[in-house]
């Protein structure tokens, strides 16, 4: 008999690891597919992004030629026309690519050089490529491509609109009527096109949604079955171990000396709830000495609350059957009258139905801690800041909901990753490199920092990070508390921005006029170039502001000021210095005829007539200005020199005239 037990209990062991590697290669399988199935949905989704990305490119290139043509209708400069032709260019790059890939077979390299022709990032073409010949034939693919095809035919019709205003640029006599229906017909092709961009966003979008949707179906599908195999083969091993438990405890039960451990109570009892021996650290557990067992006045019915005793016949049918019973919690009574919360398995001894051996572990300790991993967790959760637990590599192993709303991340994007994954590239390698030195020398490190959400928007925080260490003293968790601070920070901006710009016409102010003027000095000083400070001030205002109030007064001016911003180039500053003054700071000066021609071309916007609440205003315009070196070298001198230009112009000419 005993020869046959060991041979049955190494066929069961064998049998029991066979499954279990096929448990651990299964789970391998489904890792892999898993990872498979990420790396494809990766693969999409940069399809996705890069022509989201492209449809960007397209869109402001299209509202390029429809802004330069428009230009080119008023100024007829050739500058504006090239830019149109340029803008065209970019666009046309986009349907060459989709007219190579419809090819049969696809030239691949002519899409190549159409993507960037349409300035699409080189590494995003070849996600482009594959995404276009993947799902071309998908309905949302094809519904796109059709929009695409629409907006081509939009664009050949701007292109002819393009060559009649060409052809009345060149003439001699130049058709205000025909220009101005060809301007209407170039805003309502802007609609139109406007309205099929937003369209083939949609449909992107539509089919990204529709690929994900049957990509996680696919790998739900597949963990489904993995699991379902798993479980079925672990249940099988779950009995396996449960019966060699129950062999295990009725041999165990022959062996006295772990009574005599004092790492877990044992004790011998019998149904009718004596209990013949305990060991000490079973005694000690509810207050009672060796004398008392001796005096047969420890009686384990008597101390168990009537509220267990369901579940100690549960435990003693279950022995009655099986010879054994699962551990289960129950509580017992202290000498002093408290309960002990307790662990109890229990076994008959062999060939014995009254009498059997228990081990029993005191859980106060773990309620404890249970009560407390309760209370930690409710605070985790419930937080209304973001906290984020790493472990000693830095890697993140819990993260609550709230920082998950910050962020826009879920539990599962951000497990196992490292924290690196929220940066915005805005903190330097040294204030890391600070971070990091202050964090190990202190243990704790506070302060701001600028991340990054999922969808790419920026997110200011303040952050407190604190290491966790064992009894041995060694590294085992990071704790982060991050609080968001953008309302704070855009307060504080907002705040600035006051301090340095006009609240009337949102110029800046004298005081950042004067800084960048400084800056500028500085700059042309050392690169030996010029500068010029344009004065401007604005003839016949006060009279608007007498005769139709001051609101009316203030629009004009903010009129004014836009008009202003759009005559110069970006790198220029404009600033209102104070009613109706406005200054002018042109850097990089190479000769002064561009100085002439945009202070002509300004004074000319501003002297158009302007249509305030149903008024047709007319203005005029006093303007001087001045040339750093030649005028002066410092702030004063610069603005002195374009004022007193501009009041000797007021003087001698009308508003047009131009003095320096």
């Amino acid at each position: 008999m005993a020869t046959n037990k060991v041979y049955d209990s190494r066929a069961q062991g064998w049998s029991t690891r066979k499954k279990v590697v096929f448990i651990i290669g299964l789970f391998g399988l489904i890792s892999v597919s898993l990872v498979g199935m990420i790396y494809w949905n990766g693969n999409v989704f940069e399809g996705v992004r890069s022509y989201v990305r492209g449809e960007g490119l397209w869109a402001k290139a299209q509202k390029d030629a429809v802004f330069y043509l428009t230009q080119y209708s008023y100024s007829h400069d050739e500058a504006d026309y090239l830019a149109y032709l340029e803008a065209l260019e970019i666009i046309s790059g986009d349907s060459k690519a989709r007219t190579a890939l419809f090819q049969l077979p696809p030239d691949k390299q002519a899409a190549r050089e159409g993507f960037l022709q349409g300035q699409n990032h080189p590494e995003d073409i070849d996600a482009m490529i594959h995404f276009f010949l993947k799902f071309h034939r998908i309905s949302y693919m094809r519904e796109a491509i059709d929009i695409w095809q629409s907006a081509d035919k939009q664009i050949d019709a701007l292109t002819r609109i393009g060559e009649q205003i060409r052809d009345e640029g060149i003439g001699s006599r130049r058709d205000s009527e025909k220009l101005a229906e060809l301007r209407l017909r170039m805003r309502q092709l802007n609609d139109e096109l406007h309205e099929l961009e937003n369209l083939f966003s949609l449909k992107l979008s539509e089919g990204a949604r529709w690929v994900k949707l049957m990509a996680w179906q696919i790998s739900l599908l597949i963990l489904i079955i993995f699991v379902g195999i798993g479980l079925l083969v672990s249940r099988q091993i779950i009995k396996s171990i449960e019966k060699s438990e129950q062999q295990l405890a009725l041999s165990e039960s022959r062996f006295r000396s772990l009574k005599e451990s004092n790492t877990i109570g044992i004790i011998s009892w019998r149904l009718d709830g004596m209990i013949d021996e305990a060991n000490d650290l079973f005694l000690n557990m509810l207050g009672f000495v060796q004398a008392d067992i001796e005096k047969a006045a420890v009686n384990w019915r008597d101390i168990t609350p009537t509220e267990f005793h369901t579940k100690d016949q549960q435990a003693i049918d279950e022995l009655l059957m099986q010879g054994r019973c699962e551990p289960y919690e129950k509580v017992l009574i202290h000498k002093q009258g408290y309960w002990v919360p307790v662990y109890i398995g229990a076994a008959l001894l062999s060939g014995n139905r009254e009498q059997g051996i228990a081990y029993v572990m005191d859980l106060s300790e773990r309620k404890k801690a249970e009560q407390q991993l309760k209370l930690a967790a409710t605070v985790f959760d419930f937080s209304s800041e973001g906290i984020m637990i790493t472990d000693s590599s830095v890697r993140i192993v819990s993260v609550n909901q709230t920082l998950c709303k910050m962020t826009g991340y879920d539990q599962k994007e951000l497990l196992g990753k490292p924290p690196s994954i929220l940066q915005s590239g805005y903190i330097s390698t040294e204030q890391y490199q600070y971070m990091w030195d202050a964090l190990n020398q202190d243990g704790h490190w506070q302060g701001d920092i600028v991340d990054r959400t999922k969808n790419g928007a920026l997110l200011p925080m303040r952050i407190s990070i604190s290491q966790v260490k064992d009894g041995a003293n060694q590294i085992t968790h990071y704790v982060a508390i991050l609080s968001d601070i953008s309302e704070r920070k855009a307060e504080e901006e907002h705040l600035r921005h006051i301090a340095h710009h006009d609240p009337l016409t949102g110029l800046p102010n004298r005081i950042l006029f004067n800084d960048r003027i400084e800056r500028a000095i500085k700059k042309a000083a050392r690169n030996n170039t010029k500068l010029a400070v344009l004065f401007l001030d604005l003839d016949k205002f006060k009279p608007v502001n007498d005769l139709f109030g001051h609101k009316t007064g203030d629009r004009l001016l903010q009129s004014v000021a836009h008009r202003i911003a759009r005559s110069v180039r970006e790198t220029d500053t404009v600033t209102r210095l104070g009613g109706d003054e406005f200054a002018i700071l042109l850097e990089d000066v190479t000769d002064l005829e561009m100085v002439d021609k945009i202070l002509k071309h300004t004074v000319d916007v501003i002297s158009e007539t302007y249509l305030i609440d149903d008024r047709m205003i007319d203005i005029g315009v006093s303007a001087g200005m001045s040339i750093y070196p030649n005028d002066g070298t410092d702030i004063k001198t610069l603005l002195d020199r374009a004022d007193k230009a501009m009041y000797e112009n007021k003087k001698t000419a009308t508003a047009a005239n131009i003095n320096r």
